[in-house]
């Protein structure tokens, strides 16, 4: 597994597991809990790993995602 996005907004988090189940990408979220619960100091960063044959196309996907959404802006 390998970590692809590290943060601890939770809109974020959740906007990029849409993306990763939309294209089947099978994911995992690793410290959410733990950041929820240290609150708003950010020491604890939610990670969001894939398969390492699934990185590229899911970095992929979400910058393109990323793009698309800054045009709208």
């Amino acid at each position: 597994m390998k970590t692809i996005i590290e943060s601890n907004d939770l809109v974020y988090i959740n906007w990029i597991e849409n993306i990763l189940k939309q294209n089947f990408i099978k994911y995992h979220i690793l410290d959410k809990s733990m950041a929820i619960t240290e609150g708003n100091i950010s020491a604890i960063p939610i990670r969001v790993l894939v398969n390492h044959e699934n990185e590229n196309l899911a970095k992929k996907l979400i910058e393109k995602a990323e793009e698309d959404l800054q045009k709208t802006n």
